[in-house]
């Protein structure tokens, strides 16, 4: 269904080197909320995104604190019913990852990516999320896409009545456990600590599941596979032993990062990468606004990213009728 959204806006596609009042850099919550207001102000827009639109939510598996839904609902569904708000305004649409922005002495930044395509433009948002951290190990190079993935709800069927692994143990780790336990033979939690870093309710779901067993202090060291991956080998950082277990699929849920193309753009960044910015939410740099979760700030929810993006584009407005 994204696909065929994306398919109806085809004719809104923007052209290498067109100028616009503002460009979105990614089309998650705080980038779709963005997009919301600027639409309504008549600000020409253009949205740029990476993947497909919806961002992490995209691949949760259900959001059960957002205002306005009573009853859980999928992250796939929130997602598309929120780009579904979008279809009524004439919004630029174009998948590519941005590489560099550069200012013009017009007060004009020129926008970079991936596809050797640039975009002039007034002001800029931007709202591309973080990515998911790596376990930077041989085997996750070699595996991946043939048993390894960052993302359960998006190949979950081919894990059917099968063994996994899911490595972590914050939030997103143990929903990932709980969903796949719907559907696997047997989900390993491997952790690294000795207690899971989860909210209440779901850890005692984790833990009280049989289908579940959570492997504490180990890690993954090794994993086998001729064509699609095997088995994994995880030691127990306490007492070093070695054990190999069986599994069909592992999902890796250790963390997100900021993006390392935001390292490349010139603006100020706290110690952990992340975008600084104001109440407003305005970088260091003129013209250009960061919103939702690559911000530095102390909560990252869907409902903080929406109210980030509504702000970006109410100020980054403000600023294309000073211009």
């Amino acid at each position: 269904m994204i696909h065929e959204m994306i398919a109806e806006r085809a004719v809104f596609t923007p052209q290498n080197g067109e100028k616009f009042d503002l460009v979105i850099i990614g089309a998650g919550p705080a980038g779709m909320s963005a997009a919301l207001c600027a639409g309504r102000a008549h600000l020409k827009t253009l949205i740029l995104e990476k993947a497909l639109p919806g961002g992490q939510i995209g691949t949760a598996y259900t959001i059960k604190n957002y205002l306005g839904f009573s009853k859980d609902i999928l992250g796939e569904q929130l997602a598309l019913k929120m780009e579904a708000q979008l279809d009524k305004y004439d919004l630029y649409y174009s998948r590519e990852t941005v590489l560099d922005i550069e200012a013009c002495p017009n007060e004009l930044k020129v926008v970079q990516t991936d596809a050797n395509h640039f975009y002039l433009t007034k002001t800029v948002i931007i709202a591309t999320g973080l990515e998911p951290k790596k376990l930077e190990t041989d085997f996750e190079k070699a595996f991946l896409g043939r048993g390894l993935s960052y993302y359960a709800q998006s190949d979950w069927k081919s894990y059917r009545n099968k063994n996994v692994a899911v490595i972590g143990g914050g939030n997103c780790a143990c929903y990932a456990a709980d969903f796949l336990a719907e559907y696997a033979n047997h989900v390993y939690v491997i952790h690294r600590f000795d207690t899971l870093k989860a909210v209440k309710s779901l850890k005692e779901k984790i833990l009280n599941n049989p289908k579940i067993t959570v492997l504490w202090q180990s890690e993954v060291v090794e994993a086998f596979g001729l064509k699609k991956l095997e088995k994994i080998r995880c030691t127990n950082a306490v007492t070093q032993n070695a054990t190999w277990i069986e599994v069909q699929g592992m999902f890796v849920y250790i963390g997100r990062i900021p993006p390392k193309e935001i390292l490349h753009m010139g603006m100020a960044l706290d110690e952990e990468g992340y975008v600084v910015t104001d109440e407003t939410m305005r970088t260091s740099l003129k013209g250009i606004y960061a919103a939702g979760d690559i911000r530095s700030k102390q909560i990252r929810q869907i409902a903080t990213a929406v109210a980030d993006g509504m702000i970006a584009a109410i100020n980054a407005e403000r600023e294309v009728s000073r211009l």
